[in-house]
C-alpha cells in the first residue's frame, strides 16, 4: 500500500510540473544562411490563407507570432528579408484517466464468490478523446520560398478553451525561443 502511495504521489508531482509546459518544441535550419542579416519579415500570404483555424484562433495565432517576432527585434515590412508561414496540424488522441480504483469486496465470477481487493493507483477504465495539435512556424526565403528555419511545437490541446489566447501566445513564444539557431 505505501509503495503504491509513493508512486501515486510521484506521478502527481510529475504531472503538476509537466502540465505547465504548453508544447514540446524542436527546430531545424539551413546551415548556409547567415541569420544575423535577417531584420524584417512579412507573412507568406499563400500559406496564411490556408491556415486551418477558426476565425477566433487565426487572428490570435498571427498576433502571437507578430508580437513574438517584434520582441525578438524583427520589423514587419513588405520588402522583408524573409517570410513567415504558420501551419497547424491536428489529430484525435485518447487520454487515460488515472486515480485510485476502489478497494473492498468485489464479485469474482471465476470463483463465484466475493474477494477482497486492495485499492490501487493506476489507469482507470475511463478515457477521453481530445484534439492534439502541432504548430509549425517556418521562415522562408522570399524569392525561392525555401525553408530557412523550421520551428515546431507539438502537443497543443485544441479542445481546451480555458485561457486559449494566453496558451496560443505561450506556445508561439516557446516555438520561437528556438530561434536564432545555435551555430
Amino acid at each position: 500500500m505505501t509503495h503504491t502511495l509513493k508512486w501515486g504521489m510521484l506521478f502527481t508531482i510529475v504531472m503538476a510540473f509537466t502540465s505547465c509546459i504548453t508544447v514540446l518544441t524542436a527546430s531545424d535550419y539551413d546551415k548556409k544562411i547567415d541569420f544575423s542579416k535577417l531584420k524584417s519579415f512579412a507573412y507568406y500570404e499563400k500559406g496564411i490563407e490556408h491556415l486551418e483555424l477558426n476565425n477566433l484562433d487565426k487572428p490570435r495565432m498571427l498576433n502571437a507570432v507578430e508580437t513574438a517576432m517584434t520582441k525578438k527585434g524583427f520589423v514587419k515590412n513588405e520588402q522583408a528579408d524573409f517570410l513567415v508561414n504558420v501551419a497547424v496540424l491536428s489529430s484525435i488522441k485518447a487520454r487515460a484517466d488515472w486515480g485510485y480504483s476502489g478497494g473492498g469486496y468485489q464479485w469474482d465470477s471465476a470463483s463465484s464468490s466475493y474477494q477482497w481487493r486492495d485499492s490501487q493507483f493506476g489507469p482507470l477504465n475511463t478515457s477521453k478523446q481530445y484534439q492534439s495539435g502541432t504548430i509549425i512556424i517556418d521562415f522562408l526565403n522570399p524569392e525561392t520560398k525555401a525553408i530557412m528555419w523550421h520551428g515546431v511545437g507539438s502537443g497543443f490541446n485544441f479542445d481546451d478553451y480555458e485561457n486559449r489566447e494566453g496558451r496560443i501566445n505561450l506556445a508561439v513564444k516557446q516555438i520561437l525561443s528556438e530561434y536564432p539557431p545555435i551555430y
